[in-house]
């Protein structure tokens, strides 16, 4: 895909929300320039990131590079980057670099229809806001033949952070492709046999027993009433926005 197509799709064609029939993402060879060109201050802003957040750790992580639609079904590809890299990239504002923040979402439905979110623990990239279970696609989602395996991110970030069993969790069919500024969600749909109130419960219990839990909070959502004071990323409000519009 030429520089003049990957920019006609990701600016114009993904705008809001698709649903999709299928997902296809694989690692492509391409380097990331825009981290090439700026290595010098993506490594001063690291030291001081580091010294505010000991957290933080460099991992390897996948950002979209480049993106195709056709019929309801996504292709996409994503060259491998270190998170100090992507903190950079976001901290000035996300600019035009080539590519997208790319990842999954796992949309929890439980048996009375709510949509559960996670609220994020200060001192995270996401501190205090509230969203699906999502995280950057890492090594763990790649398979031996470079395919990344959506399914397996969103149900890797869902047992992370909610401490539910990926097993209890089933599929429904496509995906929710949510393009919000430079941020592209794969929203993958999951039902869990337990009701709303069961569903949080068993998160509480989950996070009190985790030393350093990502989340601080489980929300059960029933309807856009549930979210209109919420804060959450832009591009999950889009997302929930759709969802509870019947799309």
């Amino acid at each position: 895909m030429t520089q003049s197509e990957f920019d006609r799709v990701t600016r114009n064609d993904l705008d809001g929300v698709k649903k999709l029939s299928s997902c296809l993402l694989q690692v492509s060879s391409a380097r990331w320039e825009f981290a090439d060109d700026n290595a010098s201050a993506i490594d001063a802003q690291w030291a001081e990131a580091q010294r505010a957040n000991p957290n933080y750790f460099n991992g390897t992580i996948y950002l979209v590079d480049g993106v195709t639609i056709s019929d309801g079904a996504l292709r996409a590809s994503l060259l491998r980057t270190d998170f100090k890299s992507y903190l950079y990239w976001r901290l000035a504002g996300f600019p035009d670099a080539g590519v997208l923040d790319g990842f999954g979402s796992a949309l929890i439905r439980t048996q009375d229809g709510h949509i559960m979110l996670g609220r994020q623990r200060m001192g995270n990239v996401n501190g205090g806001q509230a969203y699906a279970p999502a995280g950057f696609i890492d090594e763990k989602d790649v398979g031996a033949d470079g395919i990344i395996r959506i399914e397996r991110s969103a149900l890797r970030e869902a047992a992370e952070e909610t401490g539910v069993d990926p097993d209890a969790l089933e599929k429904d069919d496509g995906y929710y492709l949510t393009r919000s500024r430079a941020q592209l969600s794969i929203g993958v749909p999951l039902r869990i046999n337990m009701t709303a109130a069961e569903f949080v419960r068993r998160v509480e219990e989950h996070i009190r027993a985790t030393s350093n839990s990502e989340l601080d909070a489980i929300i059960s959502v029933a309807g856009v009433s549930d979210i209109e004071n919420l804060p959450m990323p832009r591009y999950m409000r889009v997302l929930m926005d759709a969802l509870f519009a019947g799309i």
